[in-house]
């Protein structure tokens, strides 16, 4: 989880939802193709042509050219008018530049990388797994989300997805609310799984309770109750509300912990 969070940690500032836009601009372009090709977008963001932004985007160039077909890159002046939609989303006016983002297919921030800190290293390390992007995706629109691991081995699938489906229809957080499938054998997420300390080997299903920016609530093997979520969240939001434990930094439908919102 400590990964997860360092990734957050950098995207807390810019204030993002992140979604694609039917808009003109290189930089939303890029994206959709990006998206459409399944692949992860690199965007170089830079204002002035100086001896930093130089020194940034060798190495930027370098990391690319080593990446190939792995992946997808664009530079960005963020002065171009045709780029304001893409500088405006991503909340970049005030970020010193040069500044370097990526994105997964699916649109959620999974890197941000100011000038000073940039390295190879962790370029090549922004890459994040299909499962991880959802739940990252999820969490930065705010949203609490439920990672529900179980395949045709694990036992009580359905007494499982019961209380999260419960939790979802309720019109108190059903719109604060993302449910994530994942396959826990699956090869792709074990990095991901491992920093959630997630027993991949149990023969039931697991569910990971998660909420923004990236707090672990508790973990749930087998059945699952709507009451016991609700507790817990409760529980959680006691010792962070009105923070960012809690969707808008409240619970769904106005209340911390059973307190009005302030």
């Amino acid at each position: 989880m400590r990964l997860l969070r360092w990734m957050l940690l950098g995207m807390v500032l810019l204030l993002i939802s992140p979604h694609l836009y039917a808009q003109t601009g290189h930089g939303m372009k890029a994206m959709q193709n990006a998206a459409q090709e399944n692949k992860h977008l690199f965007i170089f963001f830079y204002k002035d042509q100086n001896e930093r932004m130089q020194r940034v985007q060798k190495i930027f160039d370098q990391t690319m050219q080593k990446l190939g077909e792995q992946a997808r890159f664009i530079k960005i002046q963020v002065n171009d008018p045709a780029e304001k939609q893409l500088v405006e989303q991503f909340e970049l006016k005030r970020t010193p530049m040069p500044f370097t983002l990526v994105l997964a297919p699916n649109g959620a921030v999974v890197g941000g990388f100011p000038a000073a800190t940039l390295t190879e290293v962790q370029l090549m390390a922004a890459f994040t797994s299909p499962g991880m992007a959802n739940c990252l995706k999820a969490l930065q629109a705010k949203k609490l989300v439920f990672l529900c691991l179980q395949n045709n081995h694990t036992t009580q699938n359905e007494a499982a997805l019961q209380g999260v489906k419960s939790f979802k229809a309720d019109p108190r957080f059903s719109s604060a609310t993302e449910i994530v499938m994942m396959d826990p054998s699956d090869a792709q997420e074990q990095k991901f799984l491992d920093q959630l300390a997630v027993n991949r080997q149990s023969s039931q299903a697991i569910t990971v309770f998660i909420a923004p920016p990236a707090d672990t609530i508790a973990q749930y093997q087998g059945a699952t109750n709507k009451e016991r979520f609700v507790s817990d969240l409760q529980k959680a939001m006691s010792s962070c509300c009105p923070g960012g434990c809690c969707p808008g930094g409240c619970c769904p439908g106005g209340c911390c912990g059973g307190n009005k919102c302030k």
